[in-house]
């Protein structure tokens, strides 16, 4: 599991979002799988979001799915905004850490076929996304 720090928004302690993901990626029975995960701002997901998706905005979560028949245990690569993290939380009044723990699930969540274009299908992955949210909101990620 590679995880890349581009950000300089917030502290975060590698190690611990490393350990996260681990715990998740069991608790989905997907421990033996790999992907990649992104730590950004706005300025380099904004980038992805318009080459892309034709899209000049931030945006919270992309996921690139990458499994192929070359690599089928490499689910692909997830970016989350720490920016847009920040920024929800200080709106919500909530912590960036819980915010961002949403996002990673979430991002997780779309590389083993979660789906969120329809009401149905958002519906679905947002009870999911709770349930996992949950069960390990607790951890902290900063240093």
């Amino acid at each position: 599991m590679d995880i890349f720090n581009q950000q300089k928004i917030k502290k975060i302690d590698i190690k611990k979002v490393r350990n996260y993901l681990k715990k998740i990626f069991f608790y989905l029975s997907i421990e033996s799988k790999k992907a990649s995960f992104v730590l950004s701002d706005n300025r380099f997901i904004i980038g992805l979001n318009k080459k892309y998706f034709s899209k000049n905005t931030p945006t919270d979560v992309i996921s690139f799915n990458l499994a192929d028949e070359i690599e089928p245990d490499y689910l692909g690569e997830v970016v989350v905004s720490v920016e847009e993290a920040a920024a929800a939380a200080k709106e919500l009044k909530t912590d960036w850490q819980a915010e961002l723990l949403l996002y990673l699930i979430h991002g997780i969540l779309h590389l083993i076929g979660f789906e969120d274009a329809t009401a149905a299908q958002r519906k679905k992955m947002e009870k999911r996304q709770r349930e996992i949210f949950l069960k390990f909101r607790k951890i902290k990620l900063n240093q």
